[in-house]
């Protein structure tokens, strides 16, 4: 019995002990079990200051839009932010072309004895960001110049257009229903009617002579596309919708009547994004900063900002330097690193409506050579055969509680091996480039990859001299 008592003594006191140890472990769920305990005599535990400042991308680093190598566009983005008082307004608008599925094109009967019912532009609505009760006015106007279809436009694409021939006042939280409709059901769909004088137009033609309906060229040359813009002037909009263009939703649907056998018989054609010779098509994302928060924080400050604006691409980046490394090495020489992770909080302003604006999944942070002026990824501590693992360096949205009750985002991203090659192979210490972007491309590495979804998601995080939500590089090491 005394034996069998002093091992359950034992066993207890090693059990203490392994919880005194984890708990030395603090601020870390990367590879927390596999951290030696620190002692601060064998392994040492140090915070290092993070110098940093917002800036607006420029037009170099806006994504650029254009079709996969299946064909397929993305995800394009409509509706205007009248007042994020935080990141200020922003007005997405999207320039389309929607063909006929094949040419010569025909219609059942011959022009003159088809009876127009009525044409609606749908859009296929996949998420909204911001307000969905806030009523949003779409304009649906021709485009006036050609569009190139083998092309992608940076988001800051301007686009002519001219005539306005639809318009259409809702709010982005009825597109989440479903309609049942003429020999069809549908959800998620935004829905335009488009006037009758264009709708016209368009039973109008035959294939004979030069009708518009022979071939794409003849049809492009009568039809340019669709500029979808929404209206801002006295506008309470306060919401950015998602919409697939590629989806066999997003169509330009005509229906119509014509005599068979005597009997009208209704029926439709849907004029298409994705047919034998596809569509062009650009998105048009314009920010305005004016008055906002973030106005009074863009730019270079020389001892770093307390705070960090960052919005989703294709908005703002910070740009972050850690001089305490180049000291660091100095003085230690060679050192084991076992955890180098950079963290930050989201920080609380006056401006913060976080029931209606949400923060980016994924923040991602990239090497800025300045030697050949472009940028690197963390290879060693992201990547596993070229290919991006986010779980491995980390970068995604975690909620924790202050003090206050408030869910807050936060972000931890691994970069240990990359603090090793400073130390051991006198890599340089560069600045570094944080960011919530859309995709990432890196050319000469064969190396892409999607991250967010287009404008969706702006964070105000703790710059590294806040006084509470600091930015953070810690740094778990180990003297050789």
């Amino acid at each position: 019995m005394r034996y069998r008592s002093l091992l359950k003594v034992l066993v207890l006191f090693f059990f203490i002990a392994f919880l005194s140890n984890c708990t030395k472990i603090k601020g870390t769920d990367i590879g927390a079990d596999l951290l030696p305990p620190i002692d601060n005599i064998v392994t040492f535990d140090t915070t290092f200051e993070v110098v940093a400042s917002t800036y607006v991308t420029p037009d170099s680093l806006l994504p650029r839009l254009g079709r996969d190598i299946n064909g397929n566009a993305g995800q394009f983005i409509l509706g205007h932010v009248s007042n994020d008082p935080q990141f200020g307004k922003t007005t997405a608008s999207i320039f389309f072309e929607l063909k006929p599925a094949s040419y010569p094109f025909y219609f059942e009967a011959v022009a003159d004895s088809l009876y127009l019912d009525s044409a609606v532009l749908c859009l296929r609505w996949t998420s909204t960001f911001g307000d969905s009760n806030a009523l949003q006015t779409i304009n649906v106007h021709r485009v006036t110049e050609k569009l190139k279809s083998d092309s992608a436009y940076f988001t800051n694409k301007s686009v002519q257009y001219g005539e306005l021939i639809g318009t259409k006042t809702f709010s982005p939280s009825v597109l989440n229903d479903s309609l049942f409709l003429f020999r069809q059901s549908l959800n998620n769909q935004l829905r335009i009617k488009l006037n009758n004088n264009f709708a016209r137009a368009l039973l109008s033609f035959d294939t004979t002579g030069v009708s518009p309906y022979k071939s794409d060229s003849l049809y492009r040359d009568f039809l340019k596309g669709f500029a979808l813009v929404p209206q801002t002037s006295g506008s309470n909009a306060n919401a950015l919708m998602s919409f697939a263009m590629s989806d066999t939703a997003t169509q330009l649907r005509l229906y119509y009547r014509y005599k068979k056998a005597g009997v009208s018989d209704t029926t439709f054609k849907n004029f298409i994004f994705n047919n034998g010779i596809p569509g062009a098509a650009a998105n048009q994302i314009v920010h305005s900063y004016t008055g906002s928060e973030i106005s009074q924080h863009l730019g270079t400050k020389p001892r770093g900002d307390s705070l960090l604006y960052i919005q989703s691409a294709p908005g703002t980046y910070s740009m972050l330097k850690i001089p305490g490394l180049d000291e660091f090495k100095q003085k230690k020489g060679n050192v084991m690193v076992h955890l180098a992770q950079l963290s930050m909080q989201e920080a609380t302003t006056p401006g913060r409506r976080q029931n209606i604006f949400q923060t980016p999944e994924y923040l991602y942070t990239e090497i800025f050579d300045s030697t050949n002026k472009k940028f690197i990824p963390f290879l060693s501590d992201g990547f596993v055969n070229g290919k991006f693992e986010s779980l491995l360096f980390g970068g995604m949205r975690k909620y924790s509680s202050d003090n206050a009750g408030q869910y807050l985002s936060s972000y931890n991203m691994n970069l240990t091996r990359y603090l090793q090659g400073i130390i051991t192979r006198n890599d340089p210490n560069f600045q570094l480039r944080l960011s919530a972007p859309y995709s990432i491309r890196y050319e000469d590495l064969y190396i892409t990859f999607a991250l967010n979804n287009l404008s969706r998601g702006n964070v105000v995080l703790g710059g590294g001299n806040h006084s509470t939500k600091k930015m953070k590089f810690r740094v778990v090491y180990s003297k050789l």
